[in-house]
Order: C-alpha cells, then structure tokens, then sequence
C-alpha cells in the first residue's frame, strides 16, 4: 500500500537523503521509502530535483490525470 504522498512527506525524504552518509544509509533510504516509486526517489536523489520542482511536477500530473474515481463498494 503507498503513503499519500504530501510536500511534507517529499521534505523528510529528502532530509533523510541529505543526513545520509553512506552508501548503506542511502539504500536504507531508498527501501524505507519504496512505497513512493522509484522515478520520485530518482529524481530527488539522483537528478537532485527540489521538493518543491518535484512537488509542482506531481501537482501537474493529478491535474492531467484528473478526478480519480472510487470503485463501487469501497
């Protein structure tokens, strides 16, 4: 199951790849926070994209995506 993903959660990742000091300490990182999807944890990481460039491009992606609808009977 993923965690919804806020501006808050992409800040604390992104804090905790700044503390990390090792190459373990970023796999840590990269597994405890799996559940957001690899491309996002790439291009904070990696790419070292900003929270808030990331933020704005995920914003861009509901607006095109569009209203989500709720399966009948959840």
């Amino acid at each position: 199951m993923r965690d919804e993903l806020t501006k808050v959660v992409l800040e604390k990742v992104d804090a905790e790849f700044d503390a990390a000091t090792t190459a373990d300490e970023v796999r840590a990182v990269f597994k405890r926070h799996s559940n957001l999807g690899w491309k996002r944890l790439c291009r904070l990481f990696v790419l070292q994209y900003g929270v808030d460039e990331l933020w704005l491009a995920e914003e861009e992606r509901i607006k095109k995506a569009g209203p989500r609808e709720e399966p009948a009977g959840e």
